[in-house]
């Protein structure tokens, strides 16, 4: 071995400890923020009780001091208010009307999985609340509390998320302080008929023995914000976490196995950004005064190709 190789193992070796060194201050992080749960609670309490009308502010709980942004709010809150009485008659509604499905639309990550047939539902979405592990196995747990409805019997919708800790083996340099181990969501109690995740349709069958005909059902999976809670493996373990022989493995699993990854790391990052951003911050996205990034670079984008399209509108004008 030269001494340059040596050198890099040597270097190699001093990233292990950073690695070592983050994950203890990972893990005292996660004590901390173990121990403001029980901070955060109440005061999340305090918005659901007033989104879902079970609390009617006071002049003083409603009096906000900051005169530049109460100027935005006013006009926020002034749209808002139109917006409530023409759809449900009066702008003195009961609480915050549908204050989660316009938050979960207003992220690019999110809205995008929300589809028509969804929003009945999700109008019944009450608060989305997160709940820290507060021992080993690392990990959270998301809650979407739901009024009692026509589609289904569940009172919470639960997503859990269980994450390792321990060394990559096979790639003992990766940044990656955690890594997904687990992920598991709830069986949704659908009742008959309201299944939106379903598409149902009807075939007419003919029976070539005795030429007798008869209607079959079938349903299909459709693309729905509910999918957030499939558990995409018996038992919720991400693939790539288990210990299984690659080299006896032929094509299709190894294509199955890898659109499984994908599906964990998907919902791994829908996980994060629901407890990291959304929760914390609803408010602003219900006001408009947090925008995702990449929606507002959707917007430009479609501004551009309306330009681009004026542009050559006036070229071929001119041609003629």
């Amino acid at each position: 071995m030269d001494k340059l190789q040596r050198r890099v193992n040597a270097l190699k070796n001093v990233q292990l400890k950073l690695a070592d060194a983050e994950l203890k201050l990972y893990e005292e992080i996660n004590k901390l923020e173990s121990k403001y749960q029980s901070v955060f609670e109440p005061i999340y309490g305090e918005r659901e009780k007033i989104v879902n009308g079970e609390h009617e502010p006071t002049d003083e709980e409603a009096n906000w001091p900051y005169k530049d942004e109460q100027e935005q709010d006013e006009e926020v809150n002034g749209n808002s208010a139109k917006k409530l009485k023409t759809e449900n008659g009066s702008a003195d509604a009961k609480g915050v009307p549908e204050f989660w499905l316009k938050c979960l639309k207003s992220t690019s990550l999110l809205g995008g999985m929300i589809q028509p047939y969804d929003e009945p539902v999700l109008k019944h979405l009450r608060d989305i609340r997160v709940r820290l592990n507060t021992e080993k196995p690392h990990g959270y747990t998301l809650e979407f509390h739901f009024n009692e409805n026509e589609y289904f019997a569940n009172k919470v919708l639960t997503k859990t998320f269980e994450l390792s800790t321990e060394r990559d083996q096979e790639n003992p340099l990766s940044t990656d302080t955690t890594r997904l181990y687990k992920c598991v969501g709830s069986k949704i109690e659908w009742n008959d008929g309201k299944n939106v995740t379903l598409k149902v349709t009807k075939k007419k069958q003919t029976n070539k023995s005795n030429g007798q005909t008869k209607e079959v059902t079938r349903e299909e999976k459709k693309g729905s914000f509910f999918d957030l809670f499939d558990t995409h493996t018996q038992d919720g373990v991400k693939p790539s976490m288990k210990v299984t022989d690659k080299k006896n493995s032929d094509n299709d699993d190894l294509d199955e196995e890898e659109e499984l990854e994908h599906l964990f790391e998907l919902d791994y990052e829908i996980g994060q950004f629901i407890k990291d951003v959304l929760v914390p911050k609803a408010l602003l996205y219900y006001t408009g005064e947090l925008i995702d990034d990449s929606l507002d670079s959707m917007d430009e984008d479609d501004e551009d190709d309306e330009d681009d399209d004026d542009d050559e509108s006036e070229g071929d004008e001119q041609k003629n």
